[in-house]
């Protein structure tokens, strides 16, 4: 089976299919979703992905029903229906319609690793967008249903021959792109913009800044400018689906000082420190607060 849902921990069909047609989610994006990587039929990081979501259910004000352990339950529910070994898990809450009862809880699971090996091989091409992320905006450290601009930003740079688009804030300083958060390195350091520059806190950004310096990389949050990406000596990108993916050119300049671009030394490593922890983590007993640290 290539593709299988649940909704509110039942097995999807035609006539039973929510959300209604006023739930807030269908009517204005009012939703939040958190897509993991599925590795040997199990969510990575899963605990990671659960707390983001229930803080923005908290901050969002959604009415959620569900404990922690019941969220974890459905998903790991929906990977032993599907059978799927290797693919993605997505986990979408919705407001409801504001009611006392609260939305629904989607549980999709898909077939299919999302990136190639040889793309890590070959690596990035980003493009500078030509509109920008508003960093003042409520909506911007939390994974909403409003991810138009996200697609129209992606689908722009897809049609110009570039792998991602990346987001400028109204300041003109780097944010994020449009489905990953970015780093540098300069000098052996590990540069990425602090969320207050207009991006989501991604979970594996939040990994490597918490287990690079156990490899002897620092890491600091700081406003980074597009000039700052193009003389940096390498870049990466990070998303829950990607890992870590090497950033090779911005807006066809080749970056790390060389005119072939190719992907570099301390990105590998980092890279390595990424899926020694998927190992781990898929070797850690699972608890009733997701995977033991």
């Amino acid at each position: 089976m290539s593709e299988f849902y649940l909704v509110n921990g039942q097995i999807a069909t035609g006539t039973g299919m929510k959300p209604g047609l006023k739930d807030m989610a269908l009517l204005y994006g009012y939703s939040l979703f958190e897509t993991m990587l599925v590795v040997r039929g199990r969510p990575v990081f899963i605990n990671r992905h659960l707390k983001r979501m229930l803080q923005s259910v908290s901050e969002l004000g959604i009415k959620l029903t569900y404990s922690y352990d019941v969220l974890a339950a459905m998903c790991s529910r929906a990977l032993a229906r599907s059978g799927i070994r290797e693919g993605v898990l997505r986990l979408m809450v919705t407001a409801g319609d504001g009611g006392d009862e609260g939305g629904s809880v989607i549980t999709a699971v898909r077939e299919g690793l999302p990136y190639p090996e040889e793309q890590y091989a070959k690596g990035f091409a980003l493009v500078t967008l030509d509109f920008p992320r508003n960093e003042q905006s409520p909506l911007v450290k939390h994974k909403t249903a409003n991810y138009l601009e996200n697609l129209l930003g992606r689908r722009k740079a897809r049609l110009q021959g570039y792998d991602e688009g990346l987001f400028l804030n109204t300041r003109g300083m780097v944010a994020e792109g449009t489905v990953s958060n970015i780093f540098i390195v300069q000098d052996g350091i590990l540069l990425t913009p602090p969320v207050e520059a207009g991006l989501l806190p991604g979970t594996v950004r939040r990994l490597v800044m918490e287990y690079a310096p156990r490899f002897g990389y620092r890491c600091m949050e700081t406003d980074l400018s597009p000039g700052d990406i193009k003389n940096a000596g390498e870049c990466f990108l990070t998303n829950a689906l990607m890992g870590v993916m090497p950033v090779v050119s911005l807006d066809g300049h080749a970056l790390g000082g060389g005119e072939s671009a190719r992907p570099g030394a301390v990105t590998k490593i980092i890279r390595d420190m990424y899926l020694e922890l998927v190992l781990k983590e898929l070797g850690r007993p699972v608890t009733s607060q997701g995977v033991t640290e």
